[in-house]
């Protein structure tokens, strides 16, 4: 586990047990695995009942435990705690590189960081109350990553590149060790915040401030615009907006602070950052907005409601890095909704005591549409018939019926779709048209039953008769004429309207038509031939007869 080094910066009146004695405390240090035999050694020393000192160091330790803080500021191997702009305790952690983006977790009262060491970068948390280290990520990239916390969800989303990944920090959720891809961006992506109340994502690429939901969709671009940057990003439940920096102009070293409504509308200039080449680190409070001022390596804060001007709160060092984002505030779940008319989400996670002193709100509206328990690992939910998810927010007709059919579940538990016309399938997600016309135009008809247009050619209910089949015979080519009626394009030993008589058989029979004529005409000659022979030579019947029959 890292090593970690607590240093205070103010004064502390410190009043030990049992004595009305006071101890002024400039600074003290404590690492773990520190001997308290050196605490004797001191007190026989100063000649001090021992166990003056033994309470002192138990004081300091609950002191580790229990200063205030109203935000949070990353150096490279620590953590800067400010309160009411004076700095007030250090976190040294020697074991990191570069921490790179801080976020807090105002439910677990924990910190959420990043340390880029090169070529790894990981995730941190780091437990206020305990002051645990526990490595969430480790994955392999050479960019600087950007974290936000969904404490309804219990996931940790980051920016790397064009790309977005989430780790669920739920114990029971199951995780890939790097982390899951949770969108593939068009562009780089800048900065992210999440809205808790509503269930969105926002991102920044450059000239575009888009959102989705959760679970990746219903996707839209609510802000774009001609600018040559917007960089930082950040969420205010109390206030309903987003807020931004943006930059209009490459050779311009002017920055704005600008705010919108959650969907992108009203868009407001809060405050012009002068001077500046780099506005970024932008997180917001319950009464602030806070920023770094990347030229004058200062953090600067802005009323929220702008009765005053900015003021600069703390000089940092510069950390070479303007995409890194170094602030986090204190801003309690409580505060955040306060005023707000509905967030649920939030709200079920404010604990409140019952009656008899135990802790049950957490379960209030968790469950929205089940009952709700508790146990070691936090709320859990018994759904109802119909729904599902772990807090059964997922109803089982949610786009479960496509092309606008109409969901109900079957005995209260299976859905059931009832379709529009010109659709069917389990979920509506076939049309009737669909593959129904085999070679022509589906329309649906005022029965809601699928009609066909069929191409020239084609006949049938569903364009399934091709007039060409079987119409040509012996291997001729079918074709479609100028009145789209089929043709035949005959091969060289056949002829007809459909390629049928054989050429062959044709001259056959014209052989036998010759024949017979010249047969016709050997009869129609002998005959001429007898006449004349009666004529000429006197020959009688007899001897004509006689005549033919020597010839």
């Amino acid at each position: 586990m890292p090593v970690l080094t607590s240093t205070f910066h103010r004064k502390q009146e410190i009043t030990a047990q049992g004595t009305n004695q006071h101890f002024g405390l400039i600074f003290y240090v404590l690492s773990p695995g520190v001997d308290v035999s050196s605490a004797d050694t001191t007190c026989l020393k100063k000649k001090m009942h021992c166990a003056r000192v033994l309470t002192l160091i138990v004081l300091l330790v609950g002191l580790v435990h229990s200063f205030s803080w109203d935000i949070v500021v990353a150096g490279n191997k620590q953590l800067e705690f400010l309160h009411h702009g004076t700095l007030t305790h250090t976190e040294l952690i020697p074991s990191v590189k570069w921490i790179t983006s801080v976020t807090y977790d105002a439910v677990h009262y924990r910190l959420l960081f990043t340390d880029r060491n090169y070529p790894n970068v990981s995730i941190y948390s780091y437990d206020l109350s305990t002051r645990n280290i526990q490595v969430l990520v480790t994955r392999q990239s050479t960019y600087y990553l950007r974290i936000v916390y969904d404490p309804v969800t219990q996931a940790v989303y980051w920016k790397e590149g064009s790309s977005i990944y989430s780790s669920s920090l739920n114990p029971s959720s199951s995780n890939k060790a790097d982390g899951n891809l949770f969108a593939k961006l068009d562009h780089f992506c800048y900065d992210l915040a999440v809205d808790s109340c509503g269930g969105y994502i926002y991102w920044i690429t450059g000239n575009e401030i888009e959102r989705a939901r959760l679970d990746g969709s219903e996707r839209e671009v609510l802000i774009t615009g001609t600018v040559w940057l917007r960089l930082s990003l950040a969420i205010d439940q109390q206030t309903q907006a987003i807020y931004w920096t943006r930059k209009t102009h490459r050779s311009d070293d002017h920055w704005s602070i600008e705010r919108a409504n959650f969907n992108g509308k009203n868009r407001t200039t809060l405050y012009i950052v002068r001077n500046a080449q780099f506005a970024l680190s932008l997180a917001v409070s319950k009464d602030f907005i806070y920023w770094q001022n990347y030229e004058e390596e200062g953090i600067w804060q802005l009323p929220k409601n702008k009765t005053s001007n900015a003021t600069k709160l703390h000089s940092i060092s510069s950390s070479n890095c303007p995409d890194c984002n170094r602030v986090a505030t204190n801003y309690t779940i409580e505060e955040q909704i306060e005023g707000v008319k509905s967030c649920n989400a939030l709200q079920a996670l404010i604990p409140r005591e019952s009656n008899n002193g135990s802790t049950v709100s957490i379960c209030q509206n968790y469950c929205f549409q089940g009952e709700c328990s508790v146990s070691a690992e936090g709320p859990t939910c018994s759904c109802k018939a119909g729904f599902s998810g772990e807090r059964c927010d997922v109803n089982a007709c949610h786009k479960h019926c496509l092309n606008g059919g109409v969901c109900s579940l079957n005995k209260g538990v299976e859905p059931v779709c009832q379709c529009t016309a010109g659709y069917n399938g389990e979920r509506c997600e076939k049309s009737i048209c669909n593959e129904y016309c085999l070679q022509g135009d589906c329309g649906v008809g005022t029965d809601g039953l699928p009609k066909c247009s069929c191409t020239p050619g084609y006949s049938g209910d569903r364009c399934e008769v091709n007039a060409c089949h079987n119409h040509c015979s012996n291997n001729a080519i079918c074709y479609l004429n100028e009145e789209d009626e089929p043709a035949c394009e005959c091969t060289a030993d056949y002829e007809g309207e459909r390629c049928d008589i054989a050429i062959t058989q044709t001259g056959d029979r014209a052989d036998n038509t010759t024949q017979q004529v010249l047969r016709d005409l050997r009869s129609e000659a002998s005959q001429v031939i007898k006449e004349e022979l009666k004529r000429i030579l006197h020959f009688s019947a007899d001897k004509l007869d006689e005549y033919e029959a020597k010839i």
